[in-house]
């Protein structure tokens, strides 16, 4: 088992993609995030991603949150977004540090999320329901996109 570190969790910015608003995170055990290769490269393919059905393809908002990991066996992005109101509907994929700029999809097989990754989740869970499934009469939801997190942990 490695030495625990710390990584830095950082809100990025918010992207318009299309008709979607896009909340970006950045996680890296580094000084500074440090994958910008990738990172551009996920731009470049979030589009696509973000047209991406499953099985239970309910109603969304067109309200996301990403997630690029700058991890110790490569760059995972995890791109998120609330459907049915109160499920969450996550792609994960891997980028090696060697073909920063290739994905591999590895969700479906049960892998989830890390304990960085989960920080964020849980942020965007909370800030959820508290502005958009909690207000009456309607929802918040230029609240919820203006309610970040940055951290270390």
């Amino acid at each position: 088992m490695e030495t625990y570190q710390t990584r830095k969790i950082a809100f990025r910015e918010l992207l318009p993609i299309h008709d979607w608003q896009v909340k970006s995170y950045t996680i890296t055990k580094h000084a500074s995030f440090r994958a910008e290769t990738t990172y551009q490269a996920v731009l470049q393919q979030l589009p696509q991603w973000l047209k991406m059905e499953n099985s239970f393809n309910a109603k969304h908002q067109k309200i996301a949150f990403l997630i690029v990991h700058e991890g110790t066996e490569g760059v995972f992005v995890l791109v998120n977004w609330w459907v049915g109101d109160n499920m969450l509907n996550s792609l994960i994929f891997m980028a090696k540090h060697e073909h920063p700029e290739v994905f591999e999809q590895i969700s479906g097989d049960g892998l989830m999320a890390c304990v960085w990754e989960l920080e964020v989740i849980n942020h965007e869970r909370i800030s959820w329901l508290n502005h958009v499934l909690k207000p009456s009469p309607q929802s918040q939801f230029e609240n919820y996109l203006q309610d970040t997190i940055t951290l270390e942990l």
